[in-house]
């Protein structure tokens, strides 16, 4: 399932057999009953890498991808060495299965960063913590979880104001926004009371369902083969709740930026 996805991107950018770096393995929760046995050294090992630095990495559920990117960047940087983010999650958990999200997809996608001259750069990084959701609310009265996830909206809606303000753009100068797949209609709402002229990436919600920390990833996969735009924001949700952000922006470089993507069954 993740070997296929990660060999494509490393045949796609060849020279990192050469150097040295960091295959980074972002997860929820279903490879943790594997933590004992060496799967993630093999993987690196039949793609090529075997000579990488591997660890997985668990933060905050399905915003652990965006995550990683924002507590390993100044290491990155530091370092001078690449990072290979990798996600895919098996859909077979009992407890998944019953989640009211619906459809839970299988979707290995992975994506290289600080491999050198890039179509896109990582302009900035942010992630919010919402304390007030951490403990599991189904044993509280109706009426208190009902006022609970009515703030969710706001929240999610302030979210973008905190990241647009830290990051010092405008929501104009935003082309495209490529959100997790959860709750269509908020992501509607939220966008029309931003205001927002352009491009809400929710074209795999109805087809693909949820797929963990591959959803902004596969879907920034499809939206940048015909993207003409020069700046994305990439917005994830994770129980906890967490909320992660990324802008990225197009450079002049004739070199593009890979990001791959697969079915998983």
């Amino acid at each position: 399932m993740l070997v296929e996805t990660l060999c494509a991107l490393i045949i796609a950018n060849p020279h990192v057999k050469e150097v040295k770096g960091c295959l980074v393995y972002a997860k929820t929760q279903t490879h943790n009953t594997f933590f004992d046995n060496h799967w993630l050294e093999d993987v690196a090992e039949a793609c090529g890498i075997g000579h990488w630095e591997v660890l997985a990495v668990s933060l905050n559920h399905c915003a652990s991808a965006l995550s990683a990117i924002h507590l390993l960047k100044n290491r990155l940087i530091k370092n001078g060495e690449p990072m290979l983010l990798l996600t895919g999650e098996k859909a077979f958990h009992s407890d998944i299965n019953r989640l009211d999200n619906g459809v839970m997809a299988e979707v290995p996608a992975a994506v290289l960063l600080n491999a050198g001259p890039a179509q896109w750069s990582l302009k900035h990084t942010a992630v919010r913590h919402l304390s007030s959701f951490y403990d599991n609310h189904r044993h509280v009265p109706a009426v208190r979880r009902r006022e609970l996830y009515s703030s969710l909206e706001q929240d999610y809606y302030d979210f973008y104001l905190y990241v647009l303000d830290k990051f010092n753009v405008s929501i104009e100068s935003i082309d495209a926004i490529v959100p997790c797949n959860l709750d269509l209609p908020m992501l509607k709402r939220v966008a029309a009371k931003l205001n927002f002229k352009g491009i809400m990436f929710t074209d795999h919600i109805a087809e693909y369902g949820h797929a963990y920390c591959s959803d902004v990833l596969f879907n920034l996969s499809v939206l940048l083969k015909d993207f003409t735009g020069k700046k994305i924001l990439c917005l994830t949700m994770g129980m906890g709740i967490t909320l992660s952000c990324v802008l990225i922006e197009k450079n002049e470089s004739s070199e593009v930026l890979h990001v791959t993507s697969s079915i998983g069954g």
